[in-house]
């Protein structure tokens, strides 16, 4: 497996929040058991979901935490878009964490209601196989460490919350050009909904009713709030020329 095609997987990790978990049924040993599982990564490009104590898949990670986690995106012609199959181990991680915790509700913000209760707990997946599916002819299996890789020293899981502020208070210009000159969408209103190490997101709005969300990649990994405000000064300069 090619180190391009294994940033392209982390790229499309980092891209979507879709997926399937796959946990191995307490119910009915030996078979698996899929549910739903909107997630979000961290800063490792390690998948991070909310679950609750009582669900049938945190009761099955409890008795054995080896899951899979399909990701995929889009809805139309599913076998033709890209995909990401992640085997690994779901571990427990702390809901009290306040940066992670912004992270995930700026991307899934209905879910704020669920850290009130107190069954409900982050667990991040420690991806030991990968199996990525780009397209016809382009596929092939790799070992989790490569979605990491150059990670190690980013600052971004303490930077993104003050990045992401400073975009949208100081900058929301630069949002709007950014969204015209790389996806050639004119929007009304755009915010940053996050940063991580291979791109950011917008959220745009076109009028009352039409919204969205809009992928932008770094051309270079980005580690620190210096790599990114590099990095989007250049495609500021960019979208003006």
């Amino acid at each position: 497996m090619s180190a391009a095609l294994a940033r392209e997987a982390r790229q499309f990790l980092f891209s979507t929040r879709h997926a399937v978990l796959s946990t191995h049924s307490m119910k009915y040993p030996g078979y698996p058991f899929g549910s739903v599982a909107p997630f979000v990564c961290n800063q490792q490009a390690e998948p991070v979901i909310l679950i609750s104590t009582i669900a049938e898949h945190t009761k099955n990670i409890l008795d054995n935490p080896k899951v899979s986690l399909l990701v995929f995106s889009g809805e139309d012609d599913l076998q033709a878009n890209a995909r990401l199959t992640l085997m690994g181990e779901a571990l427990p991680c702390d809901k009290q964490d306040e940066d992670l915790r912004a992270r995930y509700l700026r991307y899934l913000p209905q879910a704020a209601s669920y850290f009130d209760m107190h069954d409900f707990h982050f667990y991040r997946i420690r991806i030991e196989q990968v199996r990525y599916i780009a397209g016809f002819g382009r596929m092939g299996w790799f070992e989790g460490n490569a979605l990491n890789t150059g990670l190690a020293d980013s600052m971004l899981a303490s930077q993104e919350s003050g990045i992401v502020a400073h975009m949208n208070q100081d900058h929301k210009d630069s949002l709007l050009q950014y969204c015209r000159h790389v996806h050639g969408l004119a929007a009304d209103h755009a915010e940053m909904t996050g940063l991580d190490a291979d791109g950011f997101d917008i959220t745009y709005h076109q009028g009352e009713e039409t919204q969205g969300q809009l992928r932008f990649q770094f051309e270079q990994p980005v580690l620190n709030a210096m790599d990114a405000r590099k990095a989007l000064v250049a495609l500021s300069q960019a979208s003006k020329s």
